[in-house]
């Protein structure tokens, strides 16, 4: 695989953990480490040249990742990829989320790019996969049933901490781009406790989230499901990557 040059223009993967991206990228060719943006890696997908990105969760460090990616390389495009919870009655673990845009609420959301996320919701249609399209909903922690509820009845198809900050920072710097989740907890379902706990060690509020940590032991049946759950979301993630950067490339 070719490195690639900082001037070229190139797909930027993004999603909030490795595992996310390792997902999506699935069997890609993989190049190199590009040591001037932090966790990111060389892909390729047939012509496509991409860099793969680990923000981190939450949308500050999503962000922060944004620009300092914007600073070092030339992108023809942004897409940020992972898991997401659900908002409307009737969705699964595994549903497939495109964002029109994305907010928070009593906002007006920032929109992707018409024609990519148009695309990559037609080319996903046609491969018979379950598909939402519209807004998604920022916030500043995990959402439980109770307010994805509401931000169901207001509009979102979901809801997550990073898509927002992506779109935003894209459209300041006039790069087109779009949002692909995949429903992690649908819309009667949390996440456990004790599974927020360490998700909030990695970035977003430690206490008392911490104090779930002391739930585990009565949380097993929770967590197995959810990570059962974890394992449909991210198979559904990986078996649509290819599809997703070819309408990627058929947009730009």
């Amino acid at each position: 695989m070719r490195p690639v040059g900082a001037s070229e223009p190139v797909l930027g993967v993004l999603a909030a953990t490795r595992s996310e991206l390792n997902a999506f990228v699935g069997e890609a060719e993989a190049g190199l480490s590009v040591p001037e943006i932090a966790g990111a890696r060389h892909y390729r997908y047939g012509e496509v040249e991409a860099i793969g990105v680990v923000t981190g969760q939450g949308a500050q460090r999503c962000s922060v990742a944004v620009a300092r990616a914007l600073e070092s390389r030339s992108f023809a495009a942004f897409l940020m990829v992972g898991v997401a919870g659900g908002t409307q009655p009737g969705q699964a673990p595994g549903d497939l989320l495109v964002a029109s845009g994305a907010g928070p609420l009593f906002a007006d959301p920032t929109p992707a790019a018409p024609d990519l996320a148009t695309c990559i919701a037609s080319e996903l249609e046609a491969a018979e996969t379950s598909v939402h399209i519209g807004p998604l909903a920022a916030v500043d922690r995990l959402a439980g049933p109770g307010e994805k509820g509401r931000l169901g009845e207001a509009g979102f198809v979901g809801v997550d901490m990073e898509t927002h900050a992506l779109l935003a920072g894209a459209r300041r710097a006039g790069v087109p781009a779009a949002g692909l989740r995949v429903v992690l907890d649908p819309l009667d379902r949390g996440i456990p406790r004790s599974v927020a706990a360490l998700a909030a060690a990695q970035g977003g509020r430690l206490w008392p989230d911490i104090l779930g940590l002391a739930r585990w032991p009565v949380e097993v049946r929770a967590i197995v499901r959810f990570m059962r759950d974890m394992g449909t979301a991210l198979g559904a993630l990986r078996a649509v990557g290819k599809v997703t950067v070819q309408a990627v490339r058929e947009a730009s």
